[in-house]
């Protein structure tokens, strides 16, 4: 959704240049444009699952300080400049434009030419329009894994991983630990890397690593804590917070049980940016928590039946989802639209939620796997007395469900993002 064709013209072209883990590309093209990352301060967030909702806390609180704060988060689901927010709000088509312009010439001074990929053209268009702006804090997702994504070109005051469990196996590893040990990589000697990691990773692999590296580490816990005061209810789910200072009833405004794991992580990065001088208060945080937004994640988008959508397409956010779904108990029918991408772990993602489905449809879009192929994994589960069927096409899918879910039941459209964006453009308010 770009104003501008040259701008559009562009990006796409750099559409089917893939994934090309890296930083020599990004730094080049980086120093062609002046090191425009390098004037502004930033926290940089990585892990498996969570990154983005952690980051979406951590906005908000700022925000709510009066900070002048700019959000970098992948991917998209319906406009790509949702991935460079400023101050709350989309950058604007003209500001994008000429970020990409100049990323796009940038590319071609000099001796040689670069040729980058398209997320690394989205981080330069980003790490540019954040130094014409002038921020007080940049809040950074990596992209994936942390060592080489385009996004660790910045020096960022505090780091996060929220946590590790195995996905892009091609890029990162295929134990936790090769993946970690990537992760760790967007921390820096002599500041803090705060983290949900599990007691064992830590203790026996990526704890050393980090003493090597001299960061000083906050662990969710060890050094902070969180509780539910309150984990449901129609005014949204309440934590305590316990750490290196305390707060109590906080509201979240983003909804599932592993939320509370996400805040507790926000709110001590935010006490790590208190250290270094920012004046973020309690009410900020109180605030901020209770104000974030983050679409596609647990985002309630109607009722009679009730529709929810979530972006959840690996192992780990299934079984944080099914927690969740267990404390919610959602009005019966229960009906699961779901859409994998092909290289996905899709059966261990099903094994994980459709116990909690009276029916699932299986759909797609374009780049995503053959519902067919995955409702034969579902079928496949032992013990599963769940209606599964194929519906190719999401709109009919979606209308499939409409009927099974009847007035009072429950729809959630669930696995890639991609299947959730493509929702949220096409079918957002169909059923209001």
């Amino acid at each position: 959704m770009l104003s501008n064709n040259e701008t559009a013209a562009f990006l796409d072209s750099l559409q089917k240049t893939g994934i090309k883990p890296g930083l020599t590309r990004i730094k080049h093209l980086m120093a062609r444009l002046g090191e425009p990352q390098h004037s502004f301060k930033s926290v940089l967030i990585t892990g498996t699952n969570g990154k983005g909702s952690t980051a979406a806390f951590i906005d908000a609180m700022l925000r709510c300080a009066d900070l002048k704060v700019g959000l970098f988060t992948s991917p998209h689901l319906i406009d790509v400049r949702e991935r460079i927010v400023i101050d709350g709000q989309m950058i604007s088509h003209e500001l994008f434009n000429q970020c990409a312009m100049e990323v796009k010439a940038a590319m071609t001074t000099g001796e040689r030419p670069i040729r980058i990929t398209f997320f690394e053209a989205l981080t330069a268009i980003g790490f540019l329009a954040f130094s014409k702006i002038g921020l007080d804090l940049a809040v950074v997702e990596v992209g994936m894994g942390g060592r080489l994504d385009s996004t660790n070109i910045i020096e960022p005051i505090v780091s996060v991983l929220t946590n590790v469990t195995v996905d892009h196996q091609a890029y990162l590893g295929n134990t936790v630990e090769k993946i970690g040990l990537e992760k760790i990589g967007v921390s820096r000697r002599g500041h803090t890397l705060v983290t949900a990691v599990d007691d064992d990773l830590f203790i026996n692999t990526l704890g050393p690593a980090l003493k090597r590296r001299g960061v000083f580490v906050s662990r969710l816990n060890h050094d902070f804590h969180f509780n539910w005061a309150d984990a449901s209810g129609e005014n949204g789910q309440l934590l305590d917070f316990k750490g290196p200072f305390s707060i109590s009833g906080l509201e979240l405004g983003l909804k599932g049980k592993f939320q509370g794991e996400n805040a507790a992580v926000a709110i001590a990065t935010v006490h790590e940016l208190r250290r270094q001088g920012f004046t973020i208060k309690d009410e900020h945080i109180r605030s901020g928590l209770k104000s974030a937004h983050w679409p596609g994640r647990m985002e309630v988008l109607a009722k009679n039946p009730l529709l929810i959508v979530d972006g959840c397409h690996n192992p780990g956010a299934a079984t944080k989802l099914a927690q969740t779904l267990e404390m919610m108990a959602l009005p019966i029918p229960r009906v699961m639209i779901h859409g994998s991408k092909p290289d996905k772990n899709y059966g261990k993602v099903l094994e994980a939620l459709a116990p909690h489905f009276d029916a699932i449809i299986e759909t797609t879009i374009p780049g995503l796997a053959d519902p067919s192929c995955v409702a034969a994994e579902t079928n496949s589960l032992t013990g599963l007395h769940t209606l599964i069927a194929v519906e190719p096409d999401l709109q009919k899918a979606l209308a499939l469900a409409k009927d099974l879910a009847k007035d009072n039941g429950s729809i959630l459209v669930t696995g890639s993002l991609y299947l959730v964006g493509a929702f949220l453009e096409h079918y957002r308010g169909k059923f209001e």
